[in-house]
């Protein structure tokens, strides 16, 4: 039946089903946007390679083999394919450049394959065309990292808006629950909360769009930092123990206060190795920077190789990176071998930008090229990417301080108009059961303005406490999950910013929520109806 039912559709629609293919679009789509936002800063990194690896004059099929192999970089994919068309179907270097170019749909890898095939036909030597692409690709990168800052002070502050406006919106629903009580009053909750959850998804993902990537973390196998091995390993614990503790709490009837508190708590250990790694590896990036150009230039000035120039390297100049080079230079000076001994720097730094940088200069040096030239264009890269980091660190904390007290202004709104509500509400219904005779005595009696005074009594009688409650406690969670995104995604880093900022706004959720009933109950008071 179905088989038939399917054959007709394929039939009518020129043998496809509607939306048959929707699901792989869709992951195709987020895919490419994952990519695209990472191909910036890898295209650099391979630029950067490959024009350091020429300088130790290797031919052009050993510059297409060596930077195919480069897997961590994604454009080296198409390095790869390029080589293929050469190797296996005798394609020139041109033709196979402007073949694996227009399959590409990456603008910036397009340009990149094009210009490079058009060099290769007009005689431009590989070591002068990379020299000059690779500025290119700083500008490009610079400019398109700097325009990602513009839009991201611009929807930081929409993001703002837009989660003032919604719980606005939901404070309009809640008042207008608690006047007019409506009869389908789950399907008006339930509209709240899409239309919530929609505003924070919808300015999340326009922030995550717009930010450039910046990773800071290398995901290396084995883990980096004493601070990345330690998160790692507590969050596997940590994580589903706050989790299914929350839940018991939650359904046991423990104040939700409370239960946010004691989640940010058990957060906070992951939240402070991480926010100390996080800081730490930023200093470590602008040392290296520091650390590769003056060990490039006493090799190349000195004539040394690594180990005797490392001696000589200034300390002074590195304010974090010193207590490493050391570590470094007393392994090699025993005789340790060099590769594990950088992996072991690596490693212990736990920076992608020391990874990609690092292992640029170590194979170039190894293939030949001369360490001052290598030097020079290593840190230059990785100083453009420190410097734009540091615009983005200054946007990001602005954020920060802009989100903290925003997050705290409206879930604190939110939670004080409620609990008045609910105040006005047991009060009313308290006087209207005191005063049941004399309502009566008022509508028989005065007429209209009995009826009247009983009409308006009756507005926030039928308030619905337990799903209000409810509304209150499932508002909180999504404002208050999605600031804790949208502060990570602007502060960039690995994924334990999550836990600094969830627990920082989980225990400033529970505060206000444990605070506003008695806050409320001081300087809140209904009038009394001792005179009626």
């Amino acid at each position: 039946m179905f088989e038939s039912l399917l054959e007709k559709l394929r039939e009518k629609n020129g043998g496809s089903i509607p939306f048959e293919n929707t699901a792989e679009e869709i992951q195709q789509k987020l895919n490419d946007i994952n990519e695209n936002k990472k191909i910036g800063a890898d295209l650099l990194f391979m630029i950067t390679y490959m024009a350091s690896i020429t300088h130790a004059n290797v031919s052009r099929p050993e510059i297409f083999a060596y930077t195919s192999e480069r897997r961590e970089y994604i454009p080296t994919k198409y390095m790869k394919r390029v080589e293929c068309f050469v190797k296996r179907w005798n394609y020139s270097y041109a033709e196979s450049l402007r073949m694996v170019a227009d399959r590409v749909r990456n603008p910036l890898v397009e340009s990149l394959l094009n210009r490079f095939g058009n060099s290769i036909e007009a005689g431009i030597p590989d070591e002068e065309f990379l020299t000059e692409e690779l500025e290119t690709v700083r500008n490009v990168y610079r400019n398109d990292f700097e325009q990602g800052i513009e839009m991201l002070k611009k929807w930081s502050d929409a993001y703002i808006a837009l989660m003032l406006s919604a719980t606005i919106v939901s404070i309009i629903i809640m008042v207008s629950v608690a006047i007019y009580a409506p009869n389908d009053l789950d399907s008006t909750l339930n509209s709240s909360y899409c239309l919530a959850a929609g505003v924070s998804a919808f300015g999340i993902f326009s922030m995550y769009r717009s930010i450039p990537e910046d990773q800071k973390c290398h995901d290396l196998p084995g883990g980096g930092t004493y601070e990345q091995k330690l998160v790692h390993r507590l969050e596997k614990v940590i994580i589903p123990t706050a989790l299914i503790a929350s839940l018991i709490l939650f359904f046991t009837g423990v104040n939700f206060g409370l239960i946010c508190i004691m989640f940010g708590l058990l957060l906070a250990p992951l939240a402070i190795f991480g926010w100390k790694d996080d800081a730490n590896i930023i200093v470590r990036d602008e040392d290296f920077t520091v650390f590769i150009r003056g060990l490039g230039s006493i090799m190349g000035g000195m004539g040394m190789t690594v180990t005797p120039a490392l001696a000589k390297v200034d300390r002074k100049s590195l304010h974090v990176l010193g207590d490493y080079i050391d570590a470094v230079y007393s392994k090699m000076n025993i005789g340790l071998d060099d590769t594990l001994v950088w992996h072991k720097f690596v490693m212990d730094t736990g920076s992608n930008l020391i990874y990609k940088y690092l292992s640029i200069f170590k194979d170039s040096i190894e293939l030949g090229a001369g360490p001052t030239e290598v030097s020079h264009i290593v840190s230059t890269s990785m100083l453009e990417q420190t410097l734009l980091r540091q615009k983005r660190e200054m946007i990001g904390m602005g954020f920060i301080v802009l989100l903290i007290p925003m997050h705290v202004a409206m879930v604190g709104i939110f939670a004080f108009l409620f609990h008045i509500l609910l105040t006005m509400s047991r009060a009313i219904k308290e006087v209207m059961t005191t005063f049941q005779d004399t309502a009566a005595a008022l509508s028989s009696s005065s007429g209209s303005v009995g009826g009247s005074m009983v009409g308006s009594i009756n507005i926030f009688v039928n308030f619905p406490e337990d799903k209000m409650i409810m509304f209150l406690i499932l508002s909180i969670l999504i404002v208050t999950v999605a600031n804790a995104i949208a502060g990570k995604i602007v502060k960039g880093g690995d994924r334990y910013m999550y836990y600094v900022f969830g627990s920082l706004l989980f225990i400033l959720s529970g505060l206000i929520y444990i605070v506003t009933p008695a806050l409320v109950g001081i300087l809140f008071s209904i009038p009394g109806f001792e005179s009626i």
